[in-house]
């Protein structure tokens, strides 16, 4: 982890409340791995506080691509950086990362949640594993991340909430349409993994989340980012995870 002052190459809005802003990192491209996430300097003041977390979306040549919602002031504030502005960076962060075990892969990302999927599909392809997105949201207009999806030649499946694209209903009845041989990755609201989690239990599918919590620090200092596993102890989302197995926490 090193905190970097990068330069950023374009900041452009997608669709719905979804933005894309892309980092020159030419240091830090080649330690970036799918599930890594960077802790974002969205502004100099402390109106808002502290720094604010996001998936690396994707690394193409020397670029970082980071895709987020505009849902409060610190990311309305990041959607107002222009093209060759400076913004500071902590990454790459996150110790435990996804595991790439299994010749099939289902990556089911709920809205910007596909965020923290992308890059890892990637990674499972260049290996010559099978990978098949699942991509959910609540209208049409919330999948911005489609284009990227067409782009890279993914196969993938949409779903939205009320039938405006793909199937209608919730990512989370795909598990139904996929053997137990293959191996699930998700990513998205706390209801969908929460859901998720339980179908696997019925369905016996391996299922691993990467968790998208609020954090304030991002290597394990504040504790403001800890879910309870089983036994009743508390895991950093940051330090531990960010990608834990379905089976080791309690929602």
């Amino acid at each position: 982890m090193e905190d970097s002052v990068l330069i950023i190459t374009g900041n452009t809005h997608l669709s719905g409340r979804l933005w894309l802003m892309k980092l020159r990192a030419p240091h830090l491209v080649e330690r970036i791995r799918g599930g890594h996430f960077v802790m974002l300097e969205v502004s100099k003041t402390y109106d808002p506080m502290g720094r604010r977390a996001f998936a690396v979306g994707d690394v193409r040549g020397e670029e970082l691509l980071i895709f987020y919602d505009v849902v409060g002031r610190g990311t309305e504030l990041m959607s107002r950086m222009k093209e060759g502005e400076r913004v500071r960076v902590f990454a790459p962060l996150g110790k435990r990362l996804f595991e790439y075990e299994g010749d099939k892969h289902l990556l089911i990302g709920g809205g910007v949640g596909l965020a923290g999927l992308s890059l890892y599909g990637k990674e499972l392809r260049n290996m010559g594993k099978k990978v098949v997105f699942v991509y959910g949201a609540r209208s049409a207009e919330h999948l911005g991340m489609s284009d990227w999806l067409k782009e890279e030649g993914f196969d993938f499946i949409l779903f939205t909430d009320d039938g405006s694209a793909g199937r209608k209903g919730l990512v989370t009845e795909v598990l139904k349409d996929f053997g137990t041989d293959w191996k699930v990755s998700a990513c998205g609201p706390k209801p969908m993994l929460k859901a998720l989690k339980n179908l696997s239990q019925e369905t016996g599918h391996e299922v691993f989340l990467s968790l998208e919590e609020r954090m304030a620090c991002g290597w394990g200092v504040c504790l403001g980012c800890v879910v309870r596993d089983p036994e009743g102890n508390y895991r950093r989302v940051c330090y531990e995870g960010p990608v834990f197995n379905a089976r080791e926490v309690v929602f």
